[in-house]
């Protein structure tokens, strides 16, 4: 069911009752429901049996999709805010988000170096979160952020020639 969040649909009653912290993506599965991008990717990876690090590499593939969630999201998000959004620019806020920003994804960047995939040679569930990150790389860090991060774009790319990548864009 799509949610205006131009229009604050996502703060009426009948979503917080879904998701209390009134943000979108939620999925309902029978009597589950599940909110944020990266725990409905674990789910739904978790419930089709595809897209996951097999058991060795299970630990290391949950650290990057918790890099994602916790690093990626918050500091792009933030350095979204602070350059395009806020009521007043903050010299100490766009600098700060921005340097952390970049500091992310400059792991990321030198992480895929040596490798077609986060977790390796499969396309996996980090893939897909990385994904839903990529498209604000632009916005966030500026028209040139891809000369800098040839390796997160390159994966970028691949996604995006997957059909369903490209129903979901």
């Amino acid at each position: 069911i799509p949610v205006d969040t131009r229009k604050g649909e996502q703060h009426l009653p009948a979503f917080t009752a879904l998701n209390p912290n009134a943000k979108v993506p939620v999925i309902v599965d029978g009597a589950i429901t599940v909110f944020d991008s990266n725990a409905i990717l674990l789910y739904l990876a978790e419930k089709s049996g595809q897209f996951l690090s097999p058991p060795p590499e299970r630990g290391p593939m949950l650290s990057w999709l918790m890099f994602i969630a916790s690093g990626i999201g918050p500091f792009t998000g933030q350095c979204v805010h602070f350059k395009h959004y806020a009521p007043e620019q903050i010299a100490y806020a766009v600098n700060r988000y921005d340097f952390e920003a970049w500091r992310h994804w400059k792991i990321l960047d030198a992480h895929l170096a040596n490798k077609p995939w986060m977790a390796g040679d499969s396309y996996t569930l980090l893939d897909m979160a990385l994904w839903g990150w990529c498209r604000a790389v632009p916005f966030a860090l500026g028209e040139l952020a891809w000369e800098q991060l040839p390796n997160v774009k390159r994966v970028f790319d691949a996604v995006n020639a997957r059909p369903a990548a490209q129903r979901a864009a």
